[in-house]
C-alpha cells in the first residue's frame, strides 16, 4: 500500500530522509539514475517526490512508484489539452479533470524513470486506465484533491 505525504516544498528531503530512517531503521544513501530520478540501492523501498509552488508530496510504496502534484490556477490549459487524444479530450471538463489526467500522466512517467520530452506523447490516461502507446498498462493510480490542487500516484501492480 502506498503511503502519501504532504509537505512544504522547503522541507521535502529533510522529510523524506526522515519517513526512509522510520521505515528502515538506518538512513539510506539516495542515489540518481541517468534521467535523475532518486532511488534507493537495492531498492528496499520506492519513493517518488514532487513539489508545486510551496506544496509537496512524497509517495513511498513497496512498488515501484511515481507521484506528481500540480497546484490548481484557475485556468484550463487549452494548448495542453489540444495535445491530447479525442477520448482524453472528452473527459476534461473543467481544471480538475485537466489536473487528473495531467498528474495521472507525469505521476507514470516518473514511475517508469522516464522523461516528460521522451514519454509524454506515447502516455495517455481514460476511462480510468493509464495506456503507453496504445497498450493499457498494469498499474494502479489514485489521485487525491488537496484543495489547493490534485496530486495523483501511479504504482506499478
Amino acid at each position: 500500500m502506498t503511503e502519501i505525504y504532504v509537505v512544504k516544498a522547503e522541507e521535502v528531503y529533510a522529510r523524506l530522509e526522515k519517513i526512509l530512517f522510520e521505515s528502515l531503521g538506518v538512513l539510506p544513501q539516495i542515489k540518481r539514475t541517468e534521467n535523475g530520478k532518486p532511488y534507493l540501492e537495492g531498492d528496499p523501498l520506492f519513493f517518488s517526490i514532487s513539489h508545486s509552488g510551496t506544496k509537496a508530496v512524497i509517495a513511498l510504496s513497496q512498488f515501484p512508484v511515481g507521484v506528481d502534484l500540480e497546484l490548481y490556477k484557475n485556468k484550463m490549459h487549452t494548448p495542453i489539452t489540444d495535445r491530447f487524444s479525442d477520448r482524453e479530450q472528452c473527459e476534461i471538463l473543467c481544471e480538475k479533470d485537466f489536473l487528473i489526467h495531467w498528474t495521472v500522466r507525469e505521476a507514470y512517467i516518473k514511475m517508469l524513470g522516464g522523461t516528460l520530452s521522451e514519454n509524454l506523447k506515447s502516455t495517455a490516461y481514460y476511462g480510468g486506465k493509464v495506456y503507453y502507446d496504445g497498450i493499457e498498462q498494469q498499474v494502479e493510480t489514485q489521485f487525491f484533491d488537496l484543495g489547493f490542487g490534485i496530486a495523483a500516484v501511479c504504482e506499478k501492480k
